[in-house]
């Protein structure tokens, strides 16, 4: 039900725009992401220090819709992978949680016709699909899939920010994203657990 509803937020965007679009270009986006927990406003904040980013992976989809030759809005289905790591490469503690993320962005452009740059922000709304977990010691490695439990919060609300090359169709776009909902129901005086992801990207733009 929550990967309909971000179908049908994105598909309910998309149609707002059409219609006052001067021009709507679309293409495939592909990158990494380099990802850690957040803990606030709990006991255990002394806990960030070792929370390490995590790699992993960012494909899916773009529309863009151009409202002027300034600014755009930019809608986004994508497939994220965020997490986190503590310890080294002989041991650790390793998540990685798999989402689908619905970005809804404004974009502002400038600069001449071979090379713009651009600014992106907006919100997010994101759904934990699956996940796994590590742990590594010495030469002991046991991993294993996510069981969700109901205190889990799998629907994500949180914002984007980034920066960006264009050349031609091709864009290159470099973005950090928060979590601004915690990933686990938590009593007073708990952590709450946030996610924090840089991401790295190249899309390709048909239509302009």
């Amino acid at each position: 039900m929550k990967i309909k509803f971000l179908l049908t937020l994105l598909f309910a965007v998309g149609m707002a725009f059409t219609s006052m679009a001067q021009s709507v270009s679309f293409g495939p986006r592909v990158g990494a992401t380099f990802s850690k927990i957040s803990l606030s406003e709990g006991e255990d904040d002394e806990m960030e220090d070792e929370i390490k980013y995590n790699p992993g992976l960012q494909v899916g989809a773009v529309a863009n819709f151009a409202i002027s030759e300034l600014v755009s809005i930019q809608p986004e289905l994508l497939f994220m992978q965020k997490g986190f790591k503590i310890g080294d490469s002989d041991a650790y503690i390793k998540g990685k949680s798999n989402y689908i993320e619905v970005p809804v962005l404004a974009k502002i452009t400038f600069g001449s016709e071979q090379v713009k740059g651009f600014v992106t922000g907006g919100p997010t709304a994101g759904y934990l699909v699956s996940g796994k977990s590590s742990i590594k010691y010495g030469d002991n490695e046991v991993s294993e899939s996510y069981e969700f439990e109901d205190e889990d919060n799998r629907m994500e609300l949180g914002a984007s920010f980034g920066v960006g090359l264009a050349f031609g169709a091709l864009n290159l776009d470099v973005r950090y994203g928060l979590g601004l909902t915690s990933l686990y129901e938590t009593e007073s005086g708990e952590s709450k657990s946030r996610n924090r992801v840089l991401g790295i990207s190249v899309a390709y733009l048909f239509g302009k």
